[in-house]
This record gives structure tokens, sequence and C-alpha cells, in this order.
């Protein structure tokens, strides 16, 4: 049934279409997309064309004000792999009380930043809860991005205390029973920071993935100690086997925000600690301002060919910006105001050879060189942009006559898309490599 509907729907296509003697820009421009579309059904026998070619989430990004964009700069700050650190069990005992599974703890923290102590500092994972979803460990350091840790990376447990010491990962094959739930002792390499700039301002955040089967989708929902999602507790007992002139604290991460969270804060839990200091929590107050980037990345085929679905001849991020308060209630956040609202789109990579006009929003951007695997990261202030409508659309010059645009824009259901709208932590392809079909909405029966 699914390659009938695709075969109407190209049938429909080149009903539109009729043959000319002459050069007519708008027949050739139906012919290319006709073309386009034939071969996208051809590449693509199983994709449905009745979706919605949006695959982006728009979950919001919160940084400091005059952070920049937080771009990695793996060579600015570094850090180093500790030894095994066992867990101590008065550690544990006290997470699991203070922390206890299922109840909300949100009245025990706020969102919070922290300042860079003059002195080195080490990140140890000490618990991983039951969750059926993954997630990445930054560390933004005065604009500066770092990845730090992945789920289960280099944690391990024993069942027993006599028993062999197992890595996390190969208890289960079910990602939410890969955790250190009655474990009889665990274990984990921490991650020390040195030479960070003292006094500068920082704050985690954990990058969410949700895997279904073997597909991997990322959920880009930053869940930051800035917005609320981790807490920082500094009541905690200092463990046995830490040097007494070292300060530690806990920070409990709770993995998702939505009406089903629980609030617990024990999806993921990580223990600080440093000679003489720790990392100084900061409460966000109200009245504070924090930025929230909401993005979208536009990945467009700019029609030069129609046989390679690479969508990498124009890639744009583009991106709603807000200044964003706190507000509490009896003392635990209850919502965000935003004000001062802007928009912005970076093109981040052109892999074409057709020089091209974008229009975003009310915005239409100078026409620019299509140059093949540049990555220019040109940045637009712009206007009148909707992340739900995708007023995006391209002018691209005609192959066959250089003073002719085709247009191409956002696509509808029923159509052969040659813009898609995805995350902005998704990696365009190699030149002439087109996107897998598991980016697409596939039919299971």
């Amino acid at each position: 049934m699914k390659k009938v509907l695709l075969a109407i729907a190209v049938a429909q296509l080149m009903a539109c279409t009729s043959n000319k003697d002459v050069f007519d820009p708008e027949f050739s421009e139906k012919e290319s997309k006709l073309d386009y579309s034939t071969s996208f059904v051809q590449h693509y026998p199983n994709v449905n064309l009745n979706q919605s070619w949006d695959f982006s989430n728009k979950n919001p990004k919160f940084s400091l004000p005059g952070s920049g964009s937080a771009q990695t700069r793996a060579a600015s700050y570094t850090f180093k792999e500790t030894d095994w650190y066992e867990v101590d069990n008065n550690t544990l005992t006290w997470l699991k009380s203070k922390l206890a599974d299922g109840t909300d703890h949100r009245s025990l923290g706020s969102p919070f930043y922290m300042s860079v102590p003059n002195n080195s500092f080490t990140i140890v994972p000490i618990f991983q809860g039951i969750a059926g979803l993954s997630w990445d460990l930054h560390l933004v350091v005065d604009g500066v991005d770092i990845k730090v840790w992945s789920k289960s990376q280099d944690l391990q447990m024993k069942k027993t205390a006599s028993g062999d010491w197992i890595n996390v990962y190969d208890v289960s094959t079910t990602e939410s029973n890969r955790c250190t739930e009655g474990a009889a002792a665990v274990r984990s390499i921490g991650y020390t920071f040195e030479n960070l700039p003292v006094g500068k301002e920082m704050y985690f955040y954990l990058i969410i993935t949700a895997t279904n089967g073997n597909t991997v989708n990322t959920l880009n929902a930053e869940e930051s100690s800035l917005n609320g999602m981790m807490l920082a507790l500094q009541d905690c007992p200092r463990p046995a086997n830490i040097d007494e002139d070292n300060e530690v604290m806990i920070i409990g991460c709770e993995d998702v925000h939505s009406t089903s969270s629980d609030w617990d804060y024990n999806d993921v839990v990580f223990m600080v600690y440093g000679k003489p200091f720790v990392p100084q929590p900061v409460r966000i107050e109200e009245g504070d301002p924090i930025t929230k980037k909401t993005t979208v990345r536009y990945m467009i085929e700019d029609l030069g060919s129609t046989d390679d679905f690479d969508f990498n001849d124009i890639v744009v991020d583009v991106s709603d910006i807000w200044t964003s308060t706190p507000k509490y209630v009896n003392g635990v956040l209850d919502s965000w105001i935003d004000s001062d609202n802007r928009q912005e789109a970076v093109i981040r990579h052109l892999g074409g050879t057709l020089p091209f006009i974008l229009k975003i929003g009310n915005t239409e951007l100078p026409e620019h060189e299509g140059v093949l695997g540049s990555n220019p990261d040109e940045k637009f202030d712009v206007t009148g942009w909707s992340s739900t409508a995708h007023n995006v659309s391209v002018q691209v010059k005609q192959q066959q006559n250089s003073t002719v645009y085709n247009n191409v824009r956002f696509p509808k259901a029923g159509e052969a898309p040659m813009i898609i709208a995805v995350e902005p932590t998704v990696e365009w392809m190699s030149e002439r490599v087109s996107v897998p079909e598991s980016w697409f909405i596939v039919p299971t029966e």
C-alpha cells in the first residue's frame, strides 16, 4: 500500500509538467523538482511521504548571560582521569535517605551556577538510577563546553559484597536495568580539573537521548543546574576515603522535565570534592537573568543535483533567544518569565556549488556563493521566524540559466523534502553521502 501511495504522489507531480521546446524557467524548476521527487522515492522506497519533515524537539538551552555560544574548545581546558574510586557505603546510605526514590525533592535546592575555586577539583559518578534514557554530562566553564562523561562509562558494581566487579553497562541490554540500584558496592573513574580560570562561572548539564530498539533519538533536552534540574547538596557527610582537608558536595540530577517527572533527583548522582574547596554554588534569584535559546537546524538540498540526498548544501541554525528569570512559589521554582526576545541565524555549512539567497522569517539574507565543503559559521540577526511554521525558504540559481532562481520551501506532508528540520546536535553528512533512512519515519506495517 505504501508503494502505491508513493507512486500516486509521483504521478501527480508528473501530471503538473509538460514537454516544451524552448527554455522555460518555470517548467525547468518543475522538472527539477519532479526529478528530485522521483529520485527520493526510488532512494527511500520505505519512507512515507505523508509525514512531517520536522524532526526537531525545540527544547530550550539555558546558558549564562555573556557566555557566548559555549563552543567546545578542547585545547583550552582539560581534565585527567583518576584511579578507580570505590564509593563509601556511608555515602550511599546517606544518599538513599536524602534523595529517596520517587519523592519530590525540589525544596532542597534551586537553579544555580558555580564559581571556580582556586584549586583543582574532581567529579565522580557515584549512583545511577533506574531510567530508560541515556545522557552525557557536560561542564561549561566561562562559556567553554566540555563533555565529561557518558552514562555507564567506567562505572562498575558488585551484586554481592564478595562478588566480582562488573560493568554497569554489561548488566543488561535494557537501558533502564543499567543502574546501581541495590548494588553491594559501586566504583567509578573520576575526572579531575586543574587550572580553570579562578572565579569564573561554571555549570553542569546533561544531554538526554532515548533509545528505541536500534534507533537513538537525540532529545537534546539539556537538563541543567541553571534550570532547576540539578541539586547541589553541601550537607553531605565527608566519605572516610577522602582526606579531611577536602570539601565535598553531592549533585543529584533529574533526567527529564515533564508532567511525569518524580523530581527525586537520583537518576544520576555525582560527588564533587576538592582541596580545600569545591566550586561554590550560587543560587539564581528571582530577577536574575538567564539566557534561554531554542534552536532548529535546517538542512537543505539546493536542487543542483537530484540523485543525492546529503542535505548539506546549506545547513543553517535558526534560534529564538530570550532573557529568562525564575519565579519561586514558597521557595520552590514555579516557572520562568521571558523577556527581551531576539532571533538569529547562523550558516553552519555549505556543500553545494550554486549561488543562493536565504529568506528566514521577515529577513532576506544577501546572496551567497555556493562553496563545496565550507563551514562559515556566519551569523545574522533575523526577525519573524516561527519554529513551528518553518517560514524558511531558499532561492537557488538554476544550472540552466544563472539569472533564474529555483524556489525551495519547507515541505508539506506528502511532498518529497528538500528542507528538513532537525536538532542542532545533528551532524551533517559528508559530500554526496545520503542521510540514512532512519532519519525519516518508516511505517512498521
